[in-house]
């Protein structure tokens, strides 16, 4: 099996011109995501954790800082990176089995044992039985497995999950929890995860970066202590609550600096607009 490279941001800035001057967004951002790692990034809604993102997808150039795949310098390119974006994006008019395999066709590299391999995924998904259906007949978070299995499909290496979950209801959201925990234990795929939920980040990193309000720097780095392969039942651990309740408590800090900000508790989020815009499908296929 091929290793995943290493991911490195360092000392990444963006800012955007607004009505009242330029508004910083991203201020000089480091982070690393080691080969087969897990990492989140959590913090207030509207600090650009998005923004962060595009920057790592190549969608959005900063005004200072470099973007690294091991040692390739990728600032500002695309096509480096597998992408899941917080909606589905799949192509209404393609069969689940066909959206599975849009991002090999794309790239060029869709071979005569590809469908094969994504049949096999399907199957273990449990979605066998809908590999030739349209994606309008499954639920919400059917079509996010599907969503998923194409990013884990695509030979890019390396995935990168924006807030995939967050248009789930509470149910489905914790079943695509403990779907996504148990399918990366077995695939081991490096990951940049972007989350407003505490108990998700921890229930499913390695690794966890905190962002201030904007413009956002790292004011915490967080090694979860918890071993793999994880259950599900580390939430109900005396260290998994001390680790929410510290982290709600620095989060609730960071929220109350952003003017206007929104502070939940675990869980429920730190909701603002982005200052970037969601990914459509087409940004989506163009992150892949």
């Amino acid at each position: 099996m091929t290793v995943d490279p290493r991911l490195t941001l360092t000392d990444v800035s963006v800012s955007y011109p607004s009505p009242t001057g330029d508004l910083d967004v991203l201020d000089g951002v480091s982070l690393t995501v080691e080969p087969g790692e897990f990492v989140s990034i959590i913090g207030p809604s509207g600090a650009g954790k998005s923004t962060l993102l595009h920057v790592v997808g190549g969608l959005v150039l900063p005004q200072s800082g470099h973007v690294l795949l091991d040692d390739e310098d990728i600032t500002g390119t695309t096509g480096h990176i597998s992408h899941m974006p917080q909606q589905p994006a799949l192509f209404p008019w393609r069969t689940v089995l066909d959206n599975v395999l849009l991002a090999q066709e794309i790239a060029g590299v869709r071979g005569p044992d590809s469908t094969d391999q994504a049949r096999a995924w399907l199957d273990r998904i449990g979605l066998a039985d809908f590999a030739d259906s349209l994606p309008h007949t499954l639920s919400g978070g059917m079509q996010q497995r599907v969503a998923f299995l194409r990013a884990l499909l695509s030979p890019r290496p390396f995935m990168c999950l924006d807030e995939p979950f967050s248009a789930l209801d509470a149910l489905t959201r914790s079943d695509m929890q403990r779907w996504l925990l148990h399918l990366w234990e077995e695939t081991r795929r490096s990951v940049l995860f972007i989350t407003h939920n505490i108990e998700e980040a921890l229930l499913l990193s390695d690794t966890i970066y905190v962002l201030s309000a904007r413009p956002a720097r790292v004011i915490e780095k967080v090694v979860v202590p918890f071993d793999r392969p994880r259950e599900e039942s580390v939430v109900d651990s005396a260290e998994f609550v001390r680790l929410r309740r510290d982290l709600t408590s620095l989060l609730r800090d960071a929220g109350a600096r952003l003017p206007g900000a929104s502070v939940g508790t675990a869980g429920s989020g730190l909701r603002l607009p982005d200052a970037a815009s969601t990914p459509s499908a087409l940004t989506s296929l163009e992150l892949s």
